[in-house]
C-alpha cells in the first residue's frame, strides 16, 4: 500500500511538472569593464533533457557550467504542487571594450526546446576594481538604464541627481521625478534627508521599493551602482521657467584604512566610516501655457482621456430622481479634473455632485477614471432631450485640444398626480409661476391693517394683575420647596410621619398571609409591623427595642396603660407563635384586627404630644 501512494505521488508530481508553464532566464550584469569577471546565470524551472549554451564571442569563460537544483512540494486544500529549479552558472570575463549580445540558450524538456532571453552587456574600458565580486549579486538581475546623469562629476565616487523624462512640458502635463543616488563605493547607511518641496507643481509621491536596490549603470565610461530613492509625479500648475530645489542627504561610506596594527589587518582590512553631504546639482523646468481658443467644454484636463455619460433610466415620473453618470477615463492629471459642464433644462432640481476616483500613480503617470454622479429630481412632466456632455482636453502628443461628446441623453418624464390644477407653466407673472404642490405662497400686496399690539395689552390693568399673581404663586413655590428640604433633612421627623403608612403596608402583606393561612409568615409580618411602627414613631433603633425599653417610652410619651400592656401582648403572641405549632385562622383574624385597633389609638395619642 505505500508502494502504491509513492508511485501514486511521483506520477502526479510528473504531470504537475508537465503541466506548468516552462520558464528559462538568463541573468548578468548590464554594464562591465575590461577584464572584470562576473557571473552568467540560466534558471529552469522544470528538469531538462539536455541544455546547448549559447556562443560567448568576446567573453572568456572561466568556469563553468556549475549546476545546482532545488525542489519543493506543497499541498493545499488535497492538491499537491510541486517546483523545481535549475540553475547553471557560468563564470565569463570581459576582453574587450564594446557592447555584445550573447545570444539565447536552447534547453528541451519533454521533447520540446525552449530558448531562454538574450543578453545585452555592455563591456567600458578599465578595471572596475571594487565592482568585480561584492557588487554583482545586487545588479545581476537588475535591468538599469544607461543614461548619463546630469550634473555627474568624473572625480566623484558618489553623488546624488534629481532626473525629469522630461523638462520642456505644458502647464498640467504630467512629469516624472526620480531622485538617484550613484556610488562607486560601499554605502552603510543614510542620514537627514530633505526632499524637495516642488513649489509650483502639484506633486504626488510613485510607490517604490521600502529598501534601495542597486543596478550598474554606465555614466561617462565609468561604472556606478544606482539605486533610486524616490518618484513623484508632479503637475505644474503656472508656466514659466520653474526652479527645482536641490535635494540633500547625509551619506555613510565605508573607507579602507591605510593603516594597520597587526597581521590581522593586513588580512581583514580595517575600515572606518565617512559621512558625506550630497546635494543635488540645481534644475529647471520650462513650463510652456496651454494654447489659446480652448474649447468651452474644457476644465483644465491635459493628457489623453475617453468618455462615458449614461442616464440610469429612461422614463420616470415626476418628483422620481434620475442619476446622470458621467465617467473619465485615461492618463494625465486626473486627479485635478473638475466636474464637465452639464446643464439640466428649466424645472429640474439638480444636487450637489458625487465623485468616485480609481486612480493608480505610476512612474506613467495617473491612469484609471474618475466618475461624476449628479442627482437630479423632475418637478414637470414632459420629454426632455437633454442634449449631449461634452469634455475637451488638451492632448500634449498631439499638441491640441481634443473635444469628446457622449451620445444624445433623453428622458420621458409622466404626472405621478402631484401637481395642483392651478399649477400654470413657467413665467414671469403671478399666473405663470409653477408651483411646487403648494408650498409656494405669493406676497400680499393688499393693505395692511395692524391688530391690537401687545404693548397696548401690557399698559393695561389686566397685565399688571398677572404679573402680581404669578409673583405671589412663584413665592409660595419657594417657600414650599425650602419646608420640604427642611422636612426631607430631618431623617427622625421623616420617620414620625411615615410611621402610620409604613405600618399599613406591613399589615396589608401580614393580611395576605393571613388569607393563605400561613401562620409563620403572618405572626412574623405582624411583629415588623409594631416594633416598626414604635421604632419609627419614637425615634429609637429597632436594635434598642425591648418590651422595657417600648414600656417606659409610652409611658412618658402619655399613652395609657392599658394599650400599652395590649401592644405587649400582642407582641408576645406574635413572637410565640412563630415557634409553636400552626393556630386557628379565627385567632390570627382576631389578632390582626387588635393590631389595626392599637396602632390607630397609638396615633391618636402620640401625634397630639
Amino acid at each position: 500500500m505505500n508502494k502504491l501512494l509513492v508511485i501514486l505521488t511521483l506520477i502526479t508530481a510528473s504531470l504537475t511538472s508537465v503541466a506548468q508553464d516552462i520558464e528559462f532566464i538568463s541573468t548578468a550584469p548590464d554594464v562591465v569593464a575590461e577584464g572584470e569577471q562576473f557571473r552568467l546565470v540560466f534558471k529552469l524551472n522544470s528538469r531538462p533533457k539536455s541544455i546547448n549554451p549559447p556562443t560567448f564571442d568576446n567573453f572568456y569563460i572561466l568556469a563553468g557550467p556549475s549546476t545546482s537544483s532545488s525542489s519543493s512540494i506543497q499541498i493545499v486544500n488535497g492538491q499537491m504542487t510541486q517546483t523545481y529549479e535549475y540553475t547553471y552558472t557560468y563564470i565569463l570575463e570581459a576582453t574587450k571594450e564594446g557592447k555584445y549580445t550573447i545570444p539565447p540558450a536552447i534547453a528541451k524538456v519533454n521533447n520540446k526546446e525552449y530558448e531562454s532571453n538574450s543578453l545585452t552587456i555592455e563591456v567600458v574600458k578599465g578595471s572596475s576594481g571594487s565592482y568585480s565580486a561584492q557588487n554583482q549579486s545586487q545588479s545581476q538581475s537588475q535591468t538599469p538604464s544607461q543614461q548619463k546623469a546630469e550634473g555627474s562629476d568624473k572625480s566623484s565616487e558618489v553623488f546624488v541627481s534629481i532626473d525629469f523624462d522630461k523638462t520642456n512640458v505644458y502647464r498640467g502635463e504630467p512629469i516624472l521625478a526620480t531622485i538617484s543616488i550613484y556610488t562607486r563605493q560601499g554605502i552603510s547607511g543614510f542620514e537627514d534627508v530633505k526632499f524637495p518641496s516642488f513649489t509650483g507643481f502639484w506633486s504626488q509621491e510613485v510607490e517604490t521599493a521600502n529598501e534601495v536596490h542597486f543596478q550598474r549603470v554606465n555614466i561617462d565610461g565609468r561604472i556606478y551602482n544606482m539605486g533610486v530613492l524616490k518618484k513623484y509625479l508632479l503637475f505644474p500648475q503656472r508656466s514659466g521657467d520653474i526652479s527645482i530645489e536641490p535635494f540633500e542627504i547625509v551619506v555613510l561610506t565605508q573607507e579602507k584604512s591605510g593603516r594597520t596594527q597587526s597581521i590581522f589587518d593586513d588580512f581583514f582590512g580595517t575600515y572606518k566610516t565617512i559621512k558625506q553631504r550630497l546635494v543635488s546639482k540645481p534644475k529647471t523646468i520650462k513650463v510652456k501655457d496651454l494654447p489659446s481658443a480652448a474649447p468651452a467644454s474644457f476644465t483644465g484636463a491635459v493628457g489623453n482621456y475617453n468618455l462615458e455619460a449614461s442616464l440610469d433610466k429612461a422614463q420616470v415620473k415626476t418628483n422620481e430622481a434620475v442619476n446622470l453618470k458621467i465617467r473619465v477615463a485615461g492618463s494625465g492629471n486626473l486627479r485635478l479634473l473638475d466636474t464637465p459642464k452639464f446643464d439640466f433644462p428649466a424645472g429640474f432640481e439638480v444636487f450637489d455632485t458625487k465623485v468616485l476616483d480609481r486612480i493608480n500613480t505610476t512612474k506613467q503617470g495617473a491612469t484609471g477614471s474618475k466618475t461624476f454622479d449628479i442627482v437630479a429630481i423632475p418637478r414637470a412632466p414632459g420629454d426632455f432631450d437633454l442634449g449631449v456632455v461634452e469634455f475637451s482636453y488638451f492632448n500634449p502628443l498631439q499638441n491640441k485640444y481634443v473635444t469628446l461628446k457622449s451620445k444624445p441623453l433623453t428622458l420621458f418624464v409622466d404626472s405621478d398626480g402631484s401637481e395642483a390644477s392651478n399649477v400654470p407653466m413657467a413665467g414671469f407673472g403671478r399666473e405663470d409661476i409653477r408651483f411646487i404642490g403648494q408650498d409656494i405662497r405669493f406676497i400680499k400686496t393688499d393693505k395692511y391693517i395692524p391688530q391690537k399690539s401687545i404693548a397696548f395689552l401690557i399698559s393695561g390693568i389686566k397685565y399688571k394683575l398677572i404679573i402680581i399673581v404669578l409673583l405671589g404663586l412663584s413665592i409660595a413655590a419657594y417657600w414650599w420647596i425650602q419646608r420640604r428640604r427642611s422636612l426631607m433633612s430631618n431623617i427622625a421627623l421623616v420617620r414620625t410621619r411615615k410611621a402610620k403608612r409604613v405600618s399599613k403596608q406591613r399589615l396589608k402583606i401580614a393580611l395576605q398571609f393571613l388569607k393563605a393561612n400561613n401562620a409563620e409568615q403572618f405572626h412574623d409580618e405582624l411583629l415588623r409591623a409594631l416594633w416598626g411602627y414604635i421604632s419609627d414613631k419614637l425615634s429609637i433603633p429597632v436594635a434598642n427595642l425591648s418590651s422595657d425599653t417600648a414600656r417606659v417610652t409610652l409611658l412618658e410619651r402619655g399613652v395609657n396603660t392599658i394599650d400599652i400592656e395590649e401592644f405587649l401582648r400582642i407582641v408576645s403572641i406574635c413572637e410565640y407563635a412563630r415557634y409553636a405549632p400552626k393556630g386557628e385562622q379565627s385567632q390570627m383574624a382576631n389578632l390582626y384586627d387588635s393590631s389595626i385597633e392599637l396602632i390607630s389609638k397609638l396615633e391618636a395619642v402620640l401625634n397630639s404630644k
